[in-house]
């Protein structure tokens, strides 16, 4: 069976990319030999669900890592080469590495115990967090970004208050909370207002507004306009991001799949978003935009001139990379999503469809490509560890863990 298979290539990849200071996310292409941070952290997810206590060290070695090459100011480098001993913020600024970092620290402690590792990393997770928070610069609570500033690093692009990376903030919120109750401290960032607020800005509704996120109502004149007109009509999914004034109304699938693993999204709203995703599957689980975005888009989501000199495997032709590609790794996590709502049919079909996705490969069966364009072709570098993680990720939430 195809699925029993896939999970144990996933535990072979991910022995394969346990390097001595974490995992990288690739040992296929010298690009990905190094540690990034937020490909280890899903790597780190999946491992965390096996027995096998190498790549449960591994986690362990990742966080070690990543705590020690921290900014002064407590942001997570995006990468990490431990062999050069240097350390990479990512063009734009990456933000969600440090979200990510709080994520894996919390599931590490939440699944092995360890303590002492636990005071280890808590400087830094609260520095990371005090980092986090400083992102906030409209006031509202909610942390702003420039563009390529989390996984979609490239010409693509979201911007301003995106989904994507305050719902991962809102689960580094919760780890954080439950780790400092644990140390008997204060913790650092609420988890519930966070939550409030963005179900507020990021799930439109005709008798809300915008102004509730400001203390005194002092929200950009045009925002509560465009909130208003998001607002009509029956909603299925979280939008994508708020930039300025704008809501830019698309289906960010990841995002949307995160806001139901963190918590942020209750019982009826995830299962709107799912039936929403279901569009998203073909031609794999789960292409990470519900249109591709063309050169006629008024969003703004596209940066030409980066796309211009972007190397020609990074490009975001309709259908292919980042602009709408189906991606094998928010697969396995949509397949989570689905497990922890419970919908465990519609979790096993996707996962088994992932597993085909991983099946897929150029020289060879089980390639583990980073993405599959439109039209069914593997892409990017094979042996991708975030694939084999998020796999584990989903068949553990399945199988009961």
């Amino acid at each position: 069976m195809s699925v029993d298979e896939c999970a144990v290539r996933s535990r072979d990849l991910l022995r394969a990319c346990a390097g001595p200071r974490g995992f990288v996310a690739s040992t296929d292409f010298a690009h990905y030999g190094v540690v990034w941070a937020r490909d280890a952290a899903i790597s780190g997810l999946g491992a965390l669900t096996t027995d096998d206590e190498r790549l449960v060290s591994a986690v362990a070695d990742t966080l070690d890592l990543l705590a020690e090459t921290a900014s002064p100011r407590g942001q997570i480098a995006a990468v990490v080469d431990p062999r050069r001993g240097t350390r990479d913020f990512g063009e734009g600024g990456a933000v969600d590495p440090t979200a990510w970092f709080v994520v894996l620290a919390g599931a590490y402690v939440e699944s092995t115990g360890d303590g002492g590792r636990l005071e280890r990393w808590w400087p830094a997770i609260v520095a990371g967090m005090d980092w986090l928070s400083c992102q906030d610069v409209t006031g509202s609570g909610l942390v702003s970004a420039a563009p390529s500033t989390d996984w979609m690093d490239a010409a693509l692009t979201r911007s301003g208050r995106t989904l994507h990376l305050n719902v991962v903030y809102y689960w580094a919120a919760r780890h954080a909370d439950r780790l400092a109750r644990l140390l008997g401290v204060e913790p650092p960032v609420d988890p519930d207002d966070l939550r409030w607020r963005i179900d507020l800005l990021f799930w439109p509704e005709p008798d809300r507004s915008p102004d509730e996120l400001h203390d005194r109502g002092f929200a950009h004149a045009a925002l509560p306009v465009a909130y208003w007109e998001s607002a009509q009509g029956e909603r299925r999914h979280y939008v994508s991001h708020v930039v300025h004034a704008a809501i830019v109304d698309r289906l960010d699938a990841l995002a949307n799949v995160l806001a139901i693993l963190s918590g942020v999204a209750e019982t009826e709203r995830g299962t709107k978003v799912l039936d929403a995703l279901d569009d998203l599957t073909v031609p794999y689980p789960t292409r990470c935009l519900d249109e591709p975005v063309r050169g006629s888009d008024p969003s703004g989501m596209w940066i030409r001139a980066a796309e211009h000199v972007i190397p020609e495997r990074w490009r975001n032709l309709p259908g292919r990379y980042h602009n709408g590609a189906s991606w094998p790794y928010i697969g396995a996590l949509h397949a989570a999503a689905a497990a922890v709502s419970g919908d465990l049919g519609r979790a096993r079909i996707l996962l088994g469809r992932v597993a085909q996705a991983n099946r897929v490969g150029v020289d060879a069966p089980w390639g583990f490509h980073e993405w599959i364009d439109l039209d069914a072709r593997p892409r990017g570098a094979s042996g991708q560890a975030w694939n084999a993680g998020a796999f584990l990720y989903a068949w553990d939430r399945i199988h009961g863990g």
